[in-house]
């Protein structure tokens, strides 16, 4: 998005340069008037001292506003007014759909006014739903902030071939193209994909670029977890550029970072990538989370666990045939349970209509299961025997025996140290759930040194009792060096974490991402170590996504626009979660409205749920009019 405005002198007469400027008649007040601050407009321009008044959802005047009257006016001196942060990825559809966790305060304590859900492929709507039937469901209830939302290629492609492999025949594109389709005209802004998942990463290039480009006349977005964030990150890049290319689609890669130590430095090259890319005129970008860590983990290889035949596939089709003698109502009650909660009649329907493709989802879902992935379905998993850990006795009791075995005994061990090296090495991997305080989040190698073992023996014992690793995936420097291009939005990858428990996939890492990635952004990029400026920080969270996404009304402070405004008080900008205390709501965000209703008062959460499901904007730059 060009922008040329200039910041604004104190005193001088503001620039109206939003859509249609909705100002109060003469002598009508504002709603809100926040005086005396500094404005961070989103731009990338340097702050100025204005006023801000709201009036009907939207900011209707920037500028000295002295002596007008408003229902209420807040002095906010010494504060920064800013555009309400976006989001650009997260998991909202694991949370919104619930009352309880739909007000967004982990969100809003940052400042974040808007949220882009539905990522990795997966949608932000079970397969048979419609993004219609969510948005009024989302309506009715009231959800905290906005949410816009993307239709995924993995959904689509399992409502149409399952989980199968293998090439897609002219007609099942053709209903492919349909379903996305089908959901652009409902309100979707875009695609997802994430191609390391089945079924999405069955895939091939030529095929992504004809089910993206459905998505082109709508000025729609893809946004894409790539096929390889490790060894293979440079083609994976280059891969989503030529289909951002060809489809002629702006394209986002995801939570762009290069994973696991031996690869630390390649993000530069796939980042110069992009800006090479960028410079021929291909709409490529990106987005990160400030954070290095990943995980949890397990310190011993998975495919110890998997069985005899180390085969998911085989886990998988043993599952399937215990499920063949359940009935269609106990299979829909366990998929319900594996889902976090009531699958609601539409989406019961569908299921009830797919006996066969309800059985395969579930099979798979149990058989990658982990304990990361939170405690339900690890006893679920357990129960049915079929868990792959250390929590199954019997698999506890064959690992034990192989270890024991002088003739199997050296291999496994010579498998774990592959592992921990793969994973970057022993002072690369933080010992996590461990329990025990002189080991807890410091290095496996450090851990080891404590216990008096060698780091493979460490990793099993610890394996045993119940630990797993957290893992530094990628470097600070890599890290930085990305953030500090103009293409770089800033999205969290987070759930919905119910406060205090530390569940999800993902576990503590999540969490973090989730509670204090834009506060983590300001306060340790910014303000600590000034790697970055504060107008390009908020600008990578404000007008950025707005731009990339092709909103002309929100992610500025500008007369015209939607009234999503934070206001920060930079010197107590904290996040406070952290691996070990991962549950702690980040500070410094003193109000945020969101279109123009308080959802953060004076630090606290109102309750008031203001957000809409957000569509793409009847004249967006993407699309050709």
């Amino acid at each position: 998005m060009t922008d040329d405005r200039s910041p604004l002198a104190e005193g001088a007469k503001p620039m109206v340069t939003g859509p249609n400027p909705h100002t109060p008649e003469s002598g009508t007040p504002f709603d809100v008037l926040f005086q005396g601050g500094r404005i961070i407009d989103g731009s990338g321009d340097e702050p100025f001292a204005a006023d801000v008044g709201v009036w009907g959802g939207k900011i209707a005047k920037v500028g000295r506003l002295d002596g007008k009257g408003a229902a209420r006016t807040i002095d906010v001196a010494g504060l920064h007014i800013v555009p309400g942060f976006i989001d650009m990825h997260t998991h909202a559809e694991r949370g919104l759909p619930y009352p309880e966790l739909a007000s967004s305060v982990h969100h809003l304590k940052q400042g974040v006014t808007t949220v882009l859900g539905g990522a990795d492929g997966y949608g932000a709507w079970p397969i048979g739903a419609s993004i219609e039937g969510l948005a009024d469901r989302f309506t009715r209830q009231g959800i905290g902030t906005n949410a816009a939302l993307m239709v995924g290629l993995g959904q689509v492609r399992r409502q149409v071939m399952g989980l199968e492999a293998g090439t897609p025949t002219s007609d099942e594109m053709t209903r492919m193209k349909r379903y996305i389709t089908s959901a652009m005209e409902g309100g979707a802004v875009g695609v997802s994909s994430g191609l390391v998942f089945t079924p999405d990463r069955f895939f091939n290039t030529s095929e992504i670029v004809e089910l993206v480009g459905t998505v082109a006349p709508y000025g729609g977005i893809y946004q894409t977890h790539i096929r390889d964030e490790a060894d293979g990150l440079l083609d994976a890049v280059d891969e989503a550029i030529r289909i951002s290319e060809n489809s002629e689609v702006v394209t986002v890669v995801t939570h762009f970072k290069a994973a696991y130590r031996r690869n630390w430095g390649k993000l530069r090259e796939a980042t110069d990538l992009i800006d090479r890319a960028r410079n021929r005129g291909v709409r490529v970008y990106a987005d990160q989370y400030p954070f290095v860590e990943g995980g949890p983990a397990q310190l011993v290889p998975e495919e110890l666990w998997l069985g005899e035949d180390g085969q998911v596939q085989d886990k998988t089709g043993r599952l399937r045939a215990i499920f063949e003698g359940m009935s269609d109502d106990a299979m829909l009650a366990l998929h319900a349970e594996l889902s976090g909660g009531s699958l609601g009649p539409e989406h019961e329907g569908f299921w009830a209509e797919r006996p066969g493709l309800l059985r395969d989802a579930v099979a798979e879902t149990i058989a990658r299961s982990s304990p990361a992935e939170g405690a339900a379905l690890h006893a679920l998993s357990s129960w049915l025997g079929t868990h792959q850990g250390p929590g199954n006795p019997d698999e506890r009791a064959r690992f034990v025996a192989r270890l024991a075995d002088a003739r199997s005994g050296p291999g496994v061990r010579e498998l774990v140290a592959g592992h921990i090296e793969h994973l970057g090495g022993a002072d690369n991997l933080l010992v996590f759930g461990s329990g025990r305080q002189d080991i807890e989040l410091r290095p496996l190698a450090a851990a080891a040194a404590v216990l008096g073992e060698s780091v493979t023996e460490a990793a099993i014992r610890l394996t045993l009792e119940g630990a797993r690793a957290i893992v530094v995936m990628h470097s600070k420097d890599d890290l930085e060096y990305a953030m500090s291009k103009p293409f770089v939005a800033t999205g969290s990858d987070g759930d919905y974490p119910y406060f205090g428990v530390t569940g999800g996939k993902l576990g503590a890492p999540q969490a973090i991402r989730s509670y204090a990635t834009f506060a983590t952004k300001i306060r340790e990029y910014v303000l600590d170590r000034p790697i970055i400026s504060l107008p390009h920080a908020i600008r990578s969270a404000t007008s950025l996504p707005a731009e990339i996404v092709g909103w002309r009304d929100r992610g500025l402070v500008r007369e015209g626009y939607k009234a999503d405004i934070a206001v920060l008080d930079l010197e107590g900008i904290r996040p406070r979660s952290t691996l070990s205390d991962a549950h702690r709501y980040s500070e410094g965000v003193r109000y945020v409205l969101v279109n123009g209703v308080f959802a953060l008062d004076a630090g606290e959460p109102t309750g008031a749920l203001p957000g809409r499901v957000l569509s793409l904007n009847t004249v967006s730059p993407h699309r050709e009019e």
